[in-house]
C-alpha cells in the first residue's frame, strides 16, 4: 500500500485508490495490510517457538482487524487463536516442555506399522498449528495437497494413463497438469481470493474452483495465463529430464504438456485463453490473429488455426472490446504462443527424427 497526493492511498497491486477504511482492494482484491500481515505471522511464530503461546495469540488476534471478517485468512487465524486458547488452558506446563524439549515417548502402535514414515506422520498430526502459519505465509502448495478430492482424483488420472501409456508417461503428465493447475490457484491466492485445489476429471483435465467478485478483466486474465505460463515451465522440465538421462519417455511428456497448453489459449468457450483475450483491444487482438497465422505456416502446428479462428471472432464478431486495454496481457498472451508453439513444434520433430533413424 502506498500514498497519494493529499494524504490517500493506493493498492501495491495494481495501483488503483484505496477507499478510507478498506481492507480489500476493489480492484483487483488485494489484501491493503498484505505486507503487515505477513510482519505478524512471521512475529506469532517466533513467539511460539519461543514457548510465548500468551504472546502469539496476542499477535495473531492483531491481525483479525486487518481482515475482512468472513474471509478464508481470518477463519484460518481464528482457528489458530482457539488452538492457542486451548494449550493455554492446559497450563505452564506446556510452555516449559516446548523451551526445554519434550520428553522421550514411544510412537503409537500405528505409527510403528507404518515403518521409516511413522515418525512423520506423528510430526504432521503434532504440529497441525503449522499448517495454518504455512496457508498465512503463503505456501499455498501445501493448503492444495491436502485437498482430499484433489489426491483421489490425481489417483484415478494417473491409474487411467498409467493403463494406456505406463508408469512414467502417467506421472510426468499428470504433473505437468498439475503444475499447469498450480499456476492457476498460486495466482488466485496471490490476488487474496479463495480457491480450492486442483481436482482432476480422468481423460479430461483438470480445473481450480475459486471465488471472487467484481474481479478486473486484467487481473482475470492474469490468473488464466497463469496456468499456460507453470505448464510451459513444466515442459521444459520435461525436455530437460529427456536431455538429462535420454528417456524419450518424457521428451513425450514435454511435447504433449506444451501442446495442451497451446490447446488451452484457444479464446473461446472455457479455454484460459477465453478471459485472457477480454482485455485486449482490436489491434491487441489482430496482432494475436497475425501471430497465430504466422506460427501456423512455420511449424505447421494445425492448433495455431483454433486460435486463429477463436480469435478472429472475438476480433471481428463479438466486439467486445475492453474500455481500458491491456498491453501487457497482449505481450503475454503472444509470447505464450510462441513459446508453447516451438516446444510442440520441437518434440514433433524429434520424434520423426528418430523415427527415421529406428527405420
Amino acid at each position: 500500500m502506498g500514498a497519494v497526493p493529499g494524504g490517500g492511498r493506493f493498492c501495491d497491486g495494481c495501483g488503483a485508490p484505496i477507499e478510507a477504511l478498506a481492507l480489500v482492494c476493489s480492484q483487483c482484491q488485494r489484501l491493503v495490510y498484505s505486507d503487515r500481515l505477513k510482519s505478524i505471522a512471521n512475529e506469532a511464530a517466533s513467539l511460539y517457538q519461543a514457548g510465548n503461546r500468551e504472546g502469539a495469540r496476542r499477535a495473531w488476534a492483531s491481525a483479525l482487524p486487518l481482515l475482512p471478517p468472513n474471509s478464508s485468512q481470518a477463519d484460518g487465524i481464528g482457528r489458530t487463536i482457539r488452538q492457542l486458547d486451548q494449550e493455554i488452558a492446559a497450563g505452564p506446563a506446556g510452555s516449559v516442555r516446548s523451551q526445554i524439549g519434550p520428553p522421550p515417548q514411544e510412537p503409537p502402535s500405528w505409527a510403528k506399522r507404518l515403518g521409516p514414515l511413522g515418525p512423520l506422520v506423528v510430526l504432521f498430526l503434532k504440529f497441525k498449528w503449522m499448517l495454518l502459519f504455512l496457508a498465512t505465509k503463503g505456501k499455498f502448495l501445501l493448503l492444495a495437497l491436502t485437498n482430499f478430492k484433489m489426491i483421489i482424483s490425481m489417483a484415478a488420472f494417473i491409474g487411467l494413463y498409467w493403463a494406456l501409456f505406463g508408469w512414467w508417461f502417467a506421472v510426468g503428465f499428470v504433473g505437468s497438469i498439475f503444475i499447469h493447475e498450480m499456476g492457476h490457484y498460486v495466482t488466485v491466492r496471490r490476488y487474496g481470493f479463495s480457491a480450492e485445489g486442483p481436482v482432476f476429471l480422468p481423460g479430461l483435465g483438470a480445473y481450480v474452483r475459486w471465488h471472487g467478485i467484481n474481479v478486473d478483466p486484467v487481473v482475470r486474465s492474469r490468473i488464466s495465463l497463469a496456468g499456460p505460463l507453470f505448464g510451459l515451465f513444466a515442459s521444459l522440465g520435461a525436455y530437460a529430464i529427456y536431455f538429462a538421462t535420454g528417456e524419450r519417455v518424457w521428451m513425450a511428456v514435454g511435447h504433449v504438456g506444451a501442446y495442451i497448453n497451446l490447446f488451452n489459449l484457444i479464446p473461446v468457450a472455457i479455454f484460459d485463453g477465453n478471459s485472457a483475450m477480454t482485455p485486449l483491444s482490436r489491434q491487441h487482438r489482430l496482432a494475436v490473429l497475425i501471430t497465430s497465422l504466422a506460427m501456423l505456416f512455420i511449424t505447421s502446428e494445425f492448433m495455431f488455426l483454433f486460435i486463429a479462428l477463436g480469435t478472429g471472432y472475438r476480433t471481428f464478431f463479438s466486439r467486445d472490446y475492453p474500455q481500458k486495454p491491456s498491453e501487457s496481457t497482449a505481450y503475454y498472451y503472444i509470447s505464450l504462443l510462441v513459446v508453447l508453439g516451438l516446444l510442440s513444434w520441437y518434440g514433433v520433430r524429434s520424434a520423426v527424427a528418430i523415427r527415421g533413424d529406428l527405420t
